[in-house]
């Protein structure tokens, strides 16, 4: 098990890591008391990889279907036409679990109602999408935009990537001519006796439970508690769904393969290629993808991340980044501690 001391010492070193205080709104201006973030331009860059693996059905849907049926988003690659999640679904879930995630933390720990604490810290509540503050950690992180009259916005300092099962459209999508067929849904009224006809069903497709979808995540200018809030985001997010009828299709289990402070030298696509060369069929692949993040994979497959800045990246291999999301707590009470200096 990887010690606390030992995971913050390989994330830490070299100044690789951004101090909190950058997440502490400031005045920025002599002629003006409007507070903002302070502007973060320097290259301190954290990347978490992973593999996620549908537990249900899931349904990655970006564009309109046909009538009363729904069709699962795919797209050609690698000679293979594959389930695609795109890079927005992604963000869009993430952020929201991370904003209950923080509600929940501030009453937890200054008690009372989440909303007193942000309008005392921020100057108003921050609601998603279309009531922001601009000043918060998850509009820090997700980025935000101020429509008022007198407009400001956060720059997102977090990035996705689309990604695309490892597995065969044929395989992992059950629809017209697969094996399963497609699924059929309808609408049940509360007088069963009422006749219903072929408006109240639906088709859709589904992307099959067991898929695997490696992702990319970068976060620029990340701040310790950014890791640690972003992996305990997407455990939440993981059991309360992604895509359309997330709530009761959509949930993923995440293996977490690398917690590293350099850029990837690598992409979705090229862990897509690292299956394909996988001899070892009942592995699917997967096997190939997790040899290159074991901590004594040799260097011929390992995979490459860079920081160009410090020299080595830091980089936590598979199991021993499993002790950071314990560390979300105290890294948030440090948070506080701060937006209540800066307030005093």
């Amino acid at each position: 098990m990887t010690t606390e001391l030992s995971i913050l010492s390989t994330l830490t070193e070299r100044n690789a890591l951004a101090p909190i205080q950058t997440l502490i709104p400031e005045v920025q201006s002599d002629k003006s008391a409007k507070k903002a973030l302070p502007p973060n331009y320097v290259q301190k860059t954290v990347t978490i990889v992973g593999i996620k693996r549908t537990t249900a059905r899931f349904l990655p849907v970006s564009h309109e279907g046909d009538s009363n049926e729904t069709y699962v988003d795919k797209v050609e690659v690698l000679e293979n036409s594959r389930a695609e999640f795109i890079a927005r679904k992604l963000k869009a879930i993430e952020r929201r679990e991370h904003m209950r995630l923080f509600r929940s933390l501030t009453e937890q720990e200054r008690g009372g109602v989440w909303k007193d604490h942000f309008k005392t810290w921020f100057g108003r509540p921050c609601e998603i999408p279309n009531e922001l503050c601009t000043l918060c950690w998850n509009d820090s992180l997700f980025g935000s935009l101020e429509t008022d009259k007198v407009k400001a916005a956060t720059f997102s300092r977090i990035r996705y990537f689309d990604t695309y099962s490892v597995e065969p459209a044929e395989d992992c999508i059950a629809r017209l001519g697969s094996e399963e067929g497609i699924a059929v849904g309808n609408t049940v009224a509360e007088n069963l006796s009422k006749a219903r006809g072929d408006s109240s069903l639906h088709y859709y497709e589904y992307v099959k439970p067991d898929t695997h979808f490696p992702f990319i995540t970068v976060i620029e200018n990340a701040t310790l508690l950014d890791i640690v809030g972003l992996l305990n985001a997407i455990s939440a997010a993981d059991a309360r769904g992604y895509g359309k009828y997330s709530a009761s299709s959509g949930k993923f289990d995440t293996e977490v393969l690398a917690v590293s402070t350099g850029v990837p030298r690598f992409s979705v696509l090229t862990m897509l290629e690292w299956a394909k060369e996988d001899d070892r069929p009942s592995a699917q692949g997967l096997d190939r993808i997790r040899d290159a993040f074991k901590p004594d994979a040799p260097v011929s497959i390992r995979a490459r991340f860079e920081d160009n800045v410090r020299g080595e990246a830091g980089t936590l291999w598979g199991p021993q980044s499993d002790g950071l999301r314990g560390l979300l707590r105290r890294e948030f009470e440090s948070y506080v501690a701060a937006l209540d200096h800066s307030k005093a």
